[in-house]
């Protein structure tokens, strides 16, 4: 077997070489077209599969070891796809309910045509709901929601709640989830919550239970791609994935596996503090009002739907407390974090605050991913530089420092445009960034 150092001169010579063939090979940006599942409900600033796939398959090429990849901002499942795709093992985790539903769904069984019958099953149990009774009671019900979208939404939550399969309801709840973000009050052209004019609502005449039909209907389409996909290389068994693929809601800064080790880190971490860059968490605040918590984890704590922001309160950089004190520590180990918080020194400390926040629990995510990983374990970080004040965050070269202070060897960076990553048209993030790096490393400090 080659040795690892081997390994690291393989895959940066394979990856380096698709960039210098072609400057945008990384983009993406006309040769996309597969997305599978990723299309199951429009998540924020989702990954290109295509991307996935390149750097997957050419790191699992050059080391023969890798049987589990973990993915500790999990999102939308973009990375559990692809890894179910090259017929490995995934463990993964957010912090947000409707990721891990997200990832529930997309993980089976996959059984379309049982999903084509009880969508029928649903719609009948629609017809014959005369009840009136409104199935959501939340703070601003009436701001996000029309009365006839209320009503409609309470016979399709009724409808789902009755599908008796637990797998079969998280796909729907999916749906559901799609349908409330096509019909509620909220913009759709930016990822916050941000109410339509009183005009343009008025002007909107959606049915949801239409919507829904054609959502779900969509969705168990692109299921059944997949799983002929699956199918044709061998990977299901009954309509059930042959390995192991498993998600949790856990924040990545609190997650320690003390009974396993992983062979492959794949992640791309929030681009800054949720509240400033992309809501994942307040994008997900009006479906989550909808669909049963239960359904995604027994005992979920449901003080997570508190607020339209807790989600994002307690992603990364969601606590500002004392955030430039904790963030000490990582100044030690990064230069470009101190010329960061440097060149902010005259802006109000705000700006700081919020770039320490970030930087402190990215820091704090370091050291229990890297104890999850097996020695000498690849790791592919995908990033993005935000602004704040008008100074670029490097979050690349910091990150990077704060994994080289652990002990990890770089094996290489890649820089890409990012015209096909999911922005909202109105995202501030979307018009201030327009690259993304991609950092490989080698757990070479792991145990």
């Amino acid at each position: 077997m080659l040795p690892d150092t081997q390994f690291d001169a393989e895959i940066r010579t394979k990856l380096t070489a698709l960039s210098l063939s072609d400057p945008n090979y990384w983009s993406y940006s006309e040769r996309t077209n597969r997305t599978y599942a990723l299309d199951y409900f429009q998540y924020p600033a989702m990954m290109v599969p295509d991307m996935l796939s390149d750097l997957m398959r050419i790191v699992c090429g050059a080391d023969p070891n890798v049987r589990t990849v973990f993915d500790a901002f999990a999102g939308s499942g973009s990375v559990l796809t692809e890894t179910m795709l090259l017929g490995l093992d995934f463990v993964g985790s957010d912090i947000n309910p409707l990721a891990v539903l997200l990832c529930k769904a997309k993980i089976g069984p996959f059984r379309p045509n049982q999903l084509e019958e009880k969508l029928e099953d649903i719609l009948s149990f629609i017809e014959s709901d005369y009840s009136n009774r409104w199935e959501a009671t939340f703070p601003g019900l009436a701001k996000w929601f029309q009365p006839r979208t209320i009503y409609e939404l309470s016979k399709l939550r009724r409808a789902i709640r009755a599908e008796s399969a637990l797998w079969a309801r998280r796909f729907f709840w999916v749906a559901l989830a799609e349908t409330i973000r096509r019909t509620s009050n909220s913009r759709t052209s930016t990822f916050k919550l941000h109410v339509r004019t009183q005009q343009d609502i008025e002007s909107r005449d959606l049915s949801p239970i239409k919507i829904f039909e054609e959502v779900a209907s969509d969705n168990i389409n692109l299921l059944d791609e997949q799983t002929a996909v699956l199918d044709q290389q061998n990977l299901l068994s009954r309509g059930h994935f042959k390995g192991n693929s498993e998600i949790h809601l856990r924040s990545a800064t609190r997650w320690i596996s003390t009974n396993r080790q992983f062979d492959l880190l794949v992640t791309s971490p929030p681009y800054g503090d949720n509240a400033t860059t992309v809501p994942y968490g307040q994008h997900s605040y009006l479906p989550l009002q909808w669909i049963d918590l239960s359904d995604i984890v027994t005992g979920i704590d449901a003080s997570c739907l508190s607020t339209t922001r807790e989600i994002d309160r307690r992603s990364l950089g969601g606590v500002l407390k004392s955030a430039l004190k904790l963030s000490e520590a990582a100044l030690d180990k990064s230069p470009s974090f101190k010329t960061c918080l440097d060149a902010l020194k005259d802006e109000p400390i705000d700006r700081r605050i919020r770039a320490a926040a970030f930087i402190h629990d990215l820091d704090g995510c370091i050291d229990p991913l890297l104890r999850q990983l097996r020695k000498d374990a690849y790791m592919i970080w995908v990033v993005g530089n935000r602004r704040i004040a008008g100074q670029q965050l490097r979050t690349d070269r910091i990150l990077a420092e704060l994994l080289s202070a652990r002990g990890a060897r770089h094996v290489c960076t890649l820089a890409r445009n990012i015209p096909s990553k999911r922005m909202a048209l109105k995202n501030s993030v979307s018009a201030t960034m327009n690259k993304e790096l991609i950092l490989v490393f080698r757990n070479a400090g792991g145990k």
